[in-house]
């Protein structure tokens, strides 16, 4: 065989697996788009106390529960009525950590919270996605310090420190509406 065959057939085979994977990205974008927007879904429903929400059942639950919704500057989210869930985002130790947190009618008690991350240590920082660290929090005064997560303090600092940056950018706000 000649090296003129050889990349030839180098070429022509790139060429087709680009078309392929373009073609598997974009059949799947909107899939992709579906499954993010439920993902916030969940968080937003699960700050606010609600249970039992999952992928299956994560848009309707959101369009029976969310009676208001702001998108904006400030965006948050009104839950059956009385509870104003807010996003929040921060930094942990080795990158971006973000969240939501459900603010009762007088926006003084935490109703429950949601953290995730992006790359914490697993069994350190990363600690903040499970049911026993964010319970911490749940029907709280918002002033209220949580217990940090042993090892994992420039995580911990930083979930405390976007909470209260949050909740300073976003009670005046509230308040006056």
């Amino acid at each position: 065989m000649s090296d003129r065959y050889i990349f030839r057939y180098i070429i022509i085979l790139v060429v087709i697996v680009s078309v392929l994977l373009s073609a598997a990205a974009m059949w799947l974008q909107p899939y992709q788009k579906r499954n993010e927007l439920n993902e916030q879904r969940i968080n937003i429903l699960k700050a606010a106390g609600i249970t039992g929400v999952d992928n299956k059942n994560a848009e309707q639950l959101f369009e029976q529960h969310c009676t208001a919704k702001h998108d904006g500057d400030l965006p948050y989210y009104i839950i059956d009525n009385h509870i104003t869930v807010i996003p929040m985002h921060g930094n942990g130790l080795w990158g971006p950590i973000w969240g939501y947190l459900g603010l009762s009618d007088d926006l003084q008690t935490v109703v429950g919270a949601v953290f995730d991350h992006k790359s914490e240590t697993p069994g350190l920082g990363a600690e903040i996605t499970t049911e026993k660290y964010q319970s911490q929090y749940r029907d709280k005064p918002i002033d209220q310090k949580v217990d940090a997560i042993a090892g994992a303090t420039r995580t911990s600092n930083g979930v405390e420190e976007m909470i209260e940056r949050t909740l300073n950018t976003y009670l005046p706000y509230l308040e006056k509406q």
